[in-house]
């Protein structure tokens, strides 16, 4: 079994990743493909507008924030 992203062989390796369609990956090869193809979740960032990006970065800024431990304290003034 060869791994489809650098053609190496998979057999005796750890870190494999099975892939749909594709078969067995190494874990490293697959996250590099990904990475290099700019998907997370099964968003495609490279589809989006530069104003779509903007809003997605202070949508995910907010939930960053809302989820810290300060952001749980009241603030009395």
């Amino acid at each position: 079994m060869r791994c489809p992203y650098c053609r190496k062989t998979v057999v005796g390796e750890k870190q494999v990743k099975i892939i749909a369609g594709e078969g067995p990956a190494h874990v490293r090869c697959y996250e590099q493909s990904v990475m290099s193809q700019r998907h997370f979740s099964g968003l495609e960032l490279p589809k989006l507008s530069d104003e779509m990006l903007y809003e997605l970065r202070e949508m995910l800024l907010s939930e960053i924030n809302s989820r810290s431990p300060a952001a749980q304290e009241i603030e009395l003034f």
